[in-house]
């Protein structure tokens, strides 16, 4: 079978090669085998590749935060599922053509799903829904701030708390996504600046920001800060700058701004099993309903892999990039 790996860090579309390695048999009574069909290459993917992000399992070289596939086998201890079950994967280094994962590593998702858009259930969407409910007790007509509000889980979080109530700002680096993100509910959309505190005040009419997601790090996250409520929490779930988070103290102590962290691979590892599967087919059903999708930017096959990897990479991209076996 072919597995999507990596050696050591670097320039991910160097690092990254397609193999052919054994296919896995199962071999416990709840194993589960599942025939990887699709997946997308989120930014957490380039950053472990690049050595930014840790290498959480250093017993494979393969990759893959998130995959989307067809059951082909289960164990005999297994009764709720069956082969040919459309499941999403909660594991790790998934881009192997043939998967082999435990039962409670795999989401049954709907058989008339987009595929394309299921293949991403996983990551962004969920990261969107814990951040909107995890840190701060949001009421509909309450406000949040985000930057990188272009990336997947920043669209995520503006279809969400659409259908919440909720208010955003989005802060984003390009003009040129500024009016397809408001089409996709967002209600303030803002250029990035050096006095973006002035300028979301004057958008806004000086509502008061309750909550900021930061995916970038570096001095962002302190201009975010600035736009918040006293009181207020600001939670930093990504560093897709690779600069440390600089925040001015003045921030945190006069404005008593609680600083947060959120990861998703933990968050998992360590929620009740009926929650993080009501979580998945909560996010599922909206997929279905139409109330939650994601861009795609393009398609590659999996013997494309650098092709894809580096095209992932490019600054201007608009979208998720998605692979096919």
């Amino acid at each position: 079978m072919r597995q999507i790996e990596f050696a050591s860090a670097g320039i991910p579309h160097d690092v990254v090669r397609c193999v052919d390695v054994q296919q896995p048999v199962i071999g416990a009574a709840d194993d589960v085998l599942v025939r990887t069909q699709v997946f997308p290459i989120n930014p957490a993917d380039l950053l472990t590749m690049q050595g930014i992000y840790p290498r959480v399992d250093a017993s494979t070289m393969a990759i893959g935060n998130e995959a989307i596939g067809e059951i082909t086998e289960i164990g005999d201890g297994i009764d709720d599922l069956k082969p040919g079950d459309r499941v999403i994967l909660l594991s790790l280094n998934n881009w192997r053509e043939f998967r082999l994962v435990k039962r409670s590593e795999v989401i049954k998702v709907s058989p008339v799903g987009d595929l394309l858009q299921q293949a991403g259930l996983k990551v962004n969407p969920a990261t969107a829904r814990l951040l909107l409910a995890n840190f701060v007790a949001l009421k509909p007509g309450d406000w949040i701030i985000q930057s990188a509000a272009n990336s997947a889980v920043s669209r995520a979080v503006i279809q969400i708390a659409q259908t919440f109530g909720i208010k955003t700002i989005n802060v984003v680096r390009r003009a040129d996504v500024m009016d397809e993100l408001r089409t996709l509910g967002a209600d303030i959309v803002l250029e990035d600046s050096s006095d973006l505190a002035s300028v979301v005040n004057s958008a806004s009419g000086g509502v008061p920001v309750r909550l900021g997601l930061d995916s970038i790090g570096g001095a962002t996250a302190d201009r975010l800060a600035a736009c918040l409520a006293p009181d207020a929490t600001l939670v930093v779930y990504g560093a897709m700058s690779g600069e440390p988070v600089t925040i001015s103290p003045a921030a945190l102590v006069f404005k008593n701004l609680t600083l947060r962290s959120f990861w998703l691979t933990p968050h998992l590892t360590k929620a009740a099993p009926a929650d993080v599967r009501t979580l998945y087919q909560t996010l599922d059903g909206m997929v279905v309903g139409g109330q939650l999708k994601t861009r795609i930017d393009s398609e590659f096959e999996v013997f494309a892999i650098k092709d894809a990897v580096r095209r992932a990479a490019q600054p201007a991209l608009n979208g998720k990039v998605m692979v096919r076996f």
